[in-house]
């Protein structure tokens, strides 16, 4: 008895193995684990889309809140598809602006920096912005309309589609119904090919944007 209590290799001889009911256990559990994660990894898409609604919906309030507390014009801005870059087609942001002529342009500072309000923010899993066209859709999008503005980019000059909220937090530009269509696609030069499918179909979203209070609402295509 002392000379196995002695001998290391006389414990390791004795020590317990594995039974296969913990084996199963344990493979049991790492199948669980991969059925939690599947799930969360084909549904990435389906994150990307809801939060691009939020992001823009919490642009929209933003201006609308900014205009109101402020008493100066605010526009939701977002860069054509030609400005390139990062920025075109996927980003959005807010500027002061004000009217020179018939036309919105960025208010300036004591500087004579545009009032760019915060970062430009990008839509998530490469989603862009949309034209009616692109969505089968009989609704003008933001991308559709002639109401644009010229802005500046770390000294590159880029245009700006634009949702103008007053200071009395209604929507003045673009006077037409204002709808905002996003999608997954893939950019090629200056045109997109949607890429996220449903049974065959392209998938995408539009909201279409309150003029009085600047709340969007998900419309079909």
């Amino acid at each position: 008895m002392q000379a196995n209590q002695c001998n290391p290799m006389a414990r390791d001889r004795h020590a317990p193995a594995f039974s296969l009911i913990e084996l199963l256990t344990v493979v049991a559990i790492m199948g669980l684990l991969l059925a939690v994660a599947v799930p969360v990894i084909s549904n990435s898409s389906s994150n990307a889309r809801q939060t691009s609604r939020e992001i823009i919906k919490a642009h929209l309030q933003q201006a609308r809140a900014h205009a109101i507390a402020t008493g100066n014009a605010t526009a939701v801005a977002i860069p054509v598809l030609a400005s390139g870059g990062d920025l075109g087609g996927r980003a959005i942001s807010l500027f002061e602006v004000e009217l020179a002529g018939i036309s919105y342009v960025p208010s300036k500072d004591a500087n004579g920096n545009e009032r760019l309000l915060q970062r430009w923010a990008t839509l998530p899993g490469n989603f862009h912005f949309l034209s009616s066209a692109q969505v089968s859709s009989a609704k003008p999008t933001i991308v559709d309309s002639a109401e644009t503005m010229p802005a500046n980019v770390k000294g590159r000059a880029i245009t700006c589609h634009i949702i103008v909220f007053s200071p009395n937090g209604q929507i003045v530009r673009p006077a037409t119904e204002i709808n905002i269509a996003t999608a997954q696609a893939v950019r090629n030069g200056n045109s997109l090919t949607l890429t996220q499918k449903n049974g065959g179909s392209t998938v995408s979203d539009l909201l279409q944007v309150n003029r009085l209070t600047g709340r969007t609402r998900l419309i079909a295509p």
